[in-house]
């Protein structure tokens, strides 16, 4: 499952902010095909650039198409959207398109300039010990429980654990301790 979205925070000019509003509704009900076909006219438009970017984004997120999401992304991150959504949805199209290691550098970004962002620890993690960085992937993994409790249930049992779940301080996970 893709990132949790924000919804959309910037403005578009008044003339096309029905626009985004549907395009986004699109998205809500799941048809980012749709979606795509409704954004392109709002891509034309200095002021709502930023808008439409992040909605084909996550258009193009929501339809497979990892690897044209992450060119919007790069211009996007020139246009200082949410730091946190950008580096989780890049991450995320990474490993899509089998670049493990770009994904652990967009979540070492997060963790630097958010040290509590518990599923930043979480997926850096997953993409850690999918490298077979075994050790590492446990550090990281140990900080998002302690930070969140939540990370010491359903997402341990995610498969790109798989190569850590054996390990006996993977079964300590559901039991750290929180951070204070």
């Amino acid at each position: 499952m893709p990132p949790v979205v924000p919804s959309v925070s910037q403005r578009v000019p008044p003339s096309l902010q029905r626009r985004a509003n549907e395009v986004e509704g699109w998205l809500e009900l799941r048809c980012p095909h749709i979606a795509l076909e409704k954004v392109e006219p709002l891509l034309r438009v200095p002021g709502a650039r930023p808008v439409a970017l992040y909605l084909r984004v996550r258009a193009l997120v929501d339809a497979g198409r990892c690897a044209e999401a992450l060119r919007d992304i790069d211009e996007l991150r020139t246009m200082h959207h949410e730091p946190e959504w950008l580096d989780l949805t890049e991450a995320w199209c990474c490993k899509r398109v089998g670049r493990i290691a770009d994904a652990v550098a967009c979540m070492e970004r997060l963790v630097r300039r958010d040290p509590k962002s518990a599923i930043g620890y979480f997926n850096l993690g997953c993409y850690l010990a999918l490298l077979g960085h075994h050790d590492m992937a446990m550090r990281a993994l140990r900080r998002a429980c302690a930070l969140d409790s939540a990370f010491r249930g359903v997402p341990l049992d995610d498969p790109d654990l798989d190569s850590v779940r054996d390990r006996r301080d993977f079964a300590e996970l559901r039991h750290c301790a929180p951070t204070r």
